[in-house]
């Protein structure tokens, strides 16, 4: 079975970048709080890479939000009908 959800994979990678930057945070901020690395944290916010539940959690650790409020916010993004994925404006 194929897993790969590339509308799931671009929400996620856009909330992350919104997120911490509604935190004020650097990539290098952010890899350092959640205990990976900067170049981990921009393949994260460009689709690159998937998370693990582990680093999710860290990452929520590290945006200072509950991994459910990230989670959650990533569903709005996402929606059930597949579209793409919205950046919220500034």
């Amino acid at each position: 079975m194929d897993r790969q959800n590339d509308s799931l994979i671009a929400a996620f990678a856009v909330t992350l970048l919104d997120e911490r930057q509604k935190a004020g945070l650097t990539q290098e901020e952010l890899a350092e709080r959640a205990d990976v690395s900067a170049r981990f944290i921009s393949f994260l916010e460009t689709g690159r890479r998937q998370p693990s539940l582990s680093t999710l959690h860290a990452l929520s650790k590290g945006l200072c939000m509950q991994m459910q409020d990230l989670m959650a916010a990533v569903e709005l993004r996402h929606g059930d009908n597949g579209s793409a994925p919205r950046r919220t404006s500034d």
